[in-house]
């Protein structure tokens, strides 16, 4: 039996990547794959865990959410780890799904080359990944919540049929289903996202004249 290690790159232990990983070790299990989802933030001062599950698997998936333009910046300290420990590596499959609050799946693509980059320089062979727009505001629903919801199941279904068959997976899977939005629609989304946010900013009393946590007072 094949086993496959999951590893959720979100500081959650539940929503829209974790939906992805569960989605994902439902399929491969299915395919006789023994399959371990392990979360990164409860293993950051300890990757014990995570070093010894790499190690025993002959496929990699790394799911998680898209932090201004790649995945948590945690995710650099878990491929430094595994760089360092160089024995749990022997070649695996690696595939990288992440997920983002933009339409155009362009914008996540480089946590997906950041994995590539990773694997060739580790011994390890990418075989591709897959990137969802606007997985944000799923907040852990099914795909099928998505204005292209039907688009991106078919797409996300065969590049999971890619994995357990460990072939390469194309990024023409993603780009065939993520949502066409003209210029004036990107307008109005961000327009109606950005009425949302100032009403919950305001709902727990955070005003515009509240000072930036960023703001250090000038040394002179």
């Amino acid at each position: 039996m094949k086993k496959a290690v999951i590893i959720n790159l979100s500081p959650r232990k539940t929503g829209t990547s974790m939906m992805l990983a569960t989605r994902c070790q439902t399929i491969l299990s299915s395919r006789d794959y023994l399959v371990e989802i392990l979360h990164l933030y409860p293993n950051l001062k300890d990757m014990s865990a995570l070093l010894v599950a790499v190690k025993e698997a002959q496929t990699i998936i790394m799911v998680g959410p898209c932090y201004i333009d790649t995945y948590p910046a945690d995710t650099v300290y878990l491929l430094e780890e595994l760089e360092k420990n160089r024995d749990v590596l022997h070649g695996q499959d690696l595939y990288g799904i992440i997920q983002g609050g933009m339409p155009y799946v362009h914008t996540h693509e480089s946590g997906l080359k950041m994995l590539e980059l990773f694997a060739r320089d580790n011994g390890l062979s990418y075989k591709g990944g897959f990137v969802i727009g606007m997985g944000a505001m799923l907040n852990g629903q099914p795909l099928n919540k998505l204005i292209n919801g039907k688009k991106v199941e078919h797409g996300f279904e065969l590049f999971l049929e890619n994995v357990a068959k460990q072939e390469k997976s194309s990024s023409t899977l993603y780009y065939d289903a993520q949502l066409k939005i003209p210029v004036w629609g990107c307008y109005l989304m961000a327009k109606m996202m950005n009425r949302k946010i100032d009403k919950q900013r305001r709902e727990k009393g955070i005003g515009d004249q509240e000072k930036s946590p960023y703001d250090k007072p000038e040394i002179h």
